[in-house]
């Protein structure tokens, strides 16, 4: 049977903390893994860098060539869409950016169906009911706490800033080893 699974880049495929060190060089902080519970930038690092946050995609795109995919993602994705399953890259980063995005996972050698850049996490739902989504992979807290309420089965890479997060379609996983017992 052929299922529709959509996946998360950012804190998902990655790790959640990759960001740490470059807000901490932006924003002259020094926060470890341990002061990264919240995924909002507003919260973690201040108010006063809102517009650093606004226009990061745009200004630090080069960032985003440096990330790394967490262990066990390419081969389990790979695994997904070679057994038939429909593979959905959703990510939260600005469509003004999908050719990097589109690059990227290209460069990691992943294989996939489409995907889709929504600038911003609001289309999370949308898109999920548009792909038809029988499991969103994602770590957003606010994201999976949505998708579950509107009746999608949410896998939820854990990290610091979700711990509080519990529904009834949400299962929380410490890595891809763990995605893969659930899906395969």
């Amino acid at each position: 049977m052929t299922r529709n699974i959509c996946i998360d880049i950012d804190g998902t495929m990655t790790s959640p903390y990759f960001f740490i060190p470059y807000l901490n060089k932006l924003t002259g902080k020094n926060l470890g893994i341990e002061d990264y519970t919240s995924i909002d930038w507003n919260v973690t690092y201040g108010p006063e860098h809102s517009q650093m946050y606004k226009d990061f995609d745009h200004i630090h795109t080069d960032i985003y060539w440096e990330n790394e995919l967490l262990e066990g993602v390419k081969d389990l994705v790979n695994d997904l869409y070679d057994r038939g399953d429909r593979v959905y890259i959703v990510t939260a980063r600005s469509s003004a950016i999908a050719h990097v995005t589109n690059a990227w996972i290209d460069k990691q050698g992943i294989n996939y169906t489409d995907i889709f850049s929504i600038s911003g996490n609001e289309g999370k739902v949308a898109m999920a009911e548009k792909l038809a989504c029988d499991f969103f992979i994602e770590d957003d807290p606010t994201n999976a706490v949505n998708l579950d309420k509107a009746g999608y089965r949410v896998i939820l890479m854990d990290a610091m800033y979700n711990r509080d997060i519990e529904g009834d379609n949400i299962t929380r996983v410490g890595s891809w080893e763990e995605v893969r017992k659930l899906l395969l």
